[in-house]
Parts: C-alpha cells; structure tokens; sequence
C-alpha cells in the first residue's frame, strides 16, 4: 500500500464498490462478507457513508442502497443513467409539442435531482441545470414521485421534516402534504402552482421502473403567462401522461404492476 493512501478512505470506496446494476441494495452482512471486513468496520463505514449521504438505509429491510449523491460525484454519471438516455428522445418530443421547459428529476431524500432538462422559455427566477436539487414538497416532480413511495418509507421520510416556505403558496405542514400527495394518485399527477417560485407553474407525472416502483418523474414548467390552468389540465396533462406512459414502458414496465398502488 502507498505511503500516501488513506486506509479508511480506500475501504469506503471499496464498499460503494459493491454496489452495481445486478446487486442495488445489500445488508451489512453482505457488505462485510463482500469487502473482507469485519462487521465492526463494516458497520462504522456504512454509517459513515449514510450520515454523509451516499448510502441510504431502509428502516423496515435494513438494507443499504446508494443515494443520488454517488452519482453526482460527477456529471459524467448523471449523463450515463439508463434512465436519462431512455428518456431523451420523448422528453424532446414532449417540449417541441408544448413549446414548454421539460425536466427529468430522481428523488434524493426530500429532495429532487435534475437528470435532465430541455429549456425552451426562459423561466423568472428559476436557474436549473443537470444535477441542481430542490426541496421535493414544493415542487411538481418531487410531489410526483412522494405520491407513490410506499407508506412507510413516505411516513419515515416526513417524520420531523421541516417543509420550509419559498413562496406564499408552498405548502408546510405535513397533513396539508399528505392530503395533496392523496390527490396526486387519484389524478395521477402532480401540480406546481408557484409554490416554488412566484410567476411558475408546473405539471408532473411518475415513471415507474420494470419492478413496478417510481424511479423518477418527467414534468412541463413555464411561466403562469404561458401555461393557464385551463391549458394545463386540457393540453399539457394529456400529453405529459403519454409521454410518463412511453418513457415507463422503455423502461420495462408493464402497467397494472405499480407498488404504491396498494396506498
């Protein structure tokens, strides 16, 4: 070993390692059997990278998944993601039909990260690009995704949150979020009406992955000049479900298979 390697370092980055397309998610067991680590040191490095936020700990399996926050190690990862490719193509169509802002997020905690976005309108306020985040409650596609997580994980994740203000609009109490998320799975899709940012307006709707889960959401943004609330629900919703619909299927969903059904 190099005089200049950090030991502690070296067996982090070996158990996130570990963790690819075919193995997602692993118990400590696993992890400390997998690196040659006891459990002791195995415990303290998953703790490590959990408390750091690149490793997620699933409070009923209690087993560890990576977090967004790998990926954002670099750009390059972002751009990588099976998702985003799949995605691209439709997300274009999606804009040059709307004439409308098109993003694609993933949900990191309470927040949303930005996989994609295709920018037609200038939006007030509002500088986004690919890995930029943003508080999910108050924001179309991290509504879209919160609607369908599965009750405990939901219930987990909003214990104790603190859902702060950005507009006069944004909802803050947590029965007012769940209420709202409610309304998301009847409909199934969310609304953004400038509970973000004053003067914007937005649509979303889940994709959902080959097991049936939410991976991720699409939506349309723009400015409440340009997108009514009679254009919304009569132009934009339809165009967007179909869009969700096509991108889920490239994905290898087969409808009829979603996990937050049961909600």
């Amino acid at each position: 070993m190099s005089r200049y390697s950090i030991e502690t370092l070296e067996r982090g980055l070996s158990v996130l390692s570990l963790f690819s397309n075919d193995t997602s998610e692993l118990t400590l067991t696993e992890i400390s059997r997998s690196a040659d680590i006891n459990m002791t040191t195995s415990l303290r490095i998953a703790s490590t990278l959990e408390g750091a936020g690149y490793l997620r700990r699933d409070p009923e399996t209690k087993r560890y998944r990576p977090s967004i926050k790998v990926l954002q190690l670099g750009f390059s990862a972002l751009r990588s993601m099976d998702i985003r490719q799949s995605a691209r193509p439709y997300l274009e169509r999606l804009s040059s039909e709307t004439g409308e802002t098109v993003s694609l997020a993933v949900l990191d905690g309470l927040e949303i990260v930005y996989v994609d976005r295709i920018r037609n309108r200038q939006i007030v306020g509002v500088v986004l690009g690919m890995g930029s985040r943003l508080p999910a409650h108050c924001t179309s596609m991290g509504k879209a995704i919160l609607a369908y997580l599965p009750e405990g994980q939901l219930k987990t994740q909003l214990n104790g949150a603190a859902l702060d203000a950005c507009t006069g609009n944004t909802i803050v109490e947590i029965d007012s979020l769940a209420a709202d998320l409610a309304k998301v799975r009847r409909r199934g899709y969310a609304i953004n009406n400038q509970e973000l940012a004053v003067g914007l307006r937005a649509v979303a709707a889940p994709i959902w992955g080959e097991h049936g889960q939410v991976v991720a959401a699409i939506n349309i943004s723009g400015s409440t000049e340009t997108i009514s609330r009679s254009s919304l629900k009569q132009k934009l919703v339809p165009l967007l479900s179909m869009t969700a619909s096509e991108i889920s299927q490239s994905l290898g969903f087969m409808d009829g298979h979603k996990s937050g059904d049961a909600q």
